[in-house]
C-alpha cells in the first residue's frame, strides 16, 4: 500500500510540473488580474443564472427558449472576446484533456477495459492520438 501512496504522490507532482498545470495556473492569474476580465466573467455568471432562471420557466414557449439560447450564446462570445479569459478557457481544456487521458489509463489497468473514447496507454488499441 505504501507503494501505491508513493506513485500516487510521484503522480500528483508530475502533474503539478506539466505544462498543462502551469498553463493553467498561468492563465488563471493573468484572468485574475485583468480588471476587464473578471467584470466579463461577474456579468457572464449573471446573465446565465437570469437566462437558467427564464428556462426553466414550465410555460416557456419554444421561441422565447430560443432567444434564450441565442442570448447565452451572445454572452459567451462577449466573455471570449477577452484574451486572458479565452486563453485560460484553452488551458482548462488542455488540462481536462490531460487528466481524462490520465484517468482512462488508471481505468484501463485497473478494470482492464477501454474507457470510452479513453486512451488505454497502449498504441496498439489506438486509432490516434487527438
Amino acid at each position: 500500500m505504501a507503494d501505491i501512496m508513493e506513485k500516487a504522490k510521484e503522480l500528483g507532482i508530475m502533474i503539478v510540473e506539466s505544462d498543462e498545470f502551469k498553463a493553467l495556473k498561468q492563465t488563471e492569474a493573468a484572468q485574475l488580474d485583468d480588471k476587464e476580465a473578471v467584470e466579463l466573467m461577474m456579468e457572464y455568471h449573471n446573465k446565465r443564472e437570469e437566462l437558467t432562471k427564464k428556462a426553466s420557466d414550465e410555460n416557456i414557449t419554444k421561441e422565447d427558449f430560443e432567444k434564450i439560447q441565442e442570448e447565452a450564446k451572445a454572452a459567451f462570445e462577449k466573455i471570449m472576446s477577452n484574451k486572458n479569459i479565452a486563453a485560460y478557457v484553452d488551458a482548462q481544456q488542455g488540462f481536462t484533456n490531460l487528466m481524462n487521458q490520465i484517468n482512462s489509463i488508471l481505468s484501463y489497468y485497473v478494470s482492464g477495459k477501454e474507457s470510452d473514447g479513453g486512451c488505454t496507454g497502449s498504441c496498439s488499441s489506438c486509432s490516434g492520438c487527438h
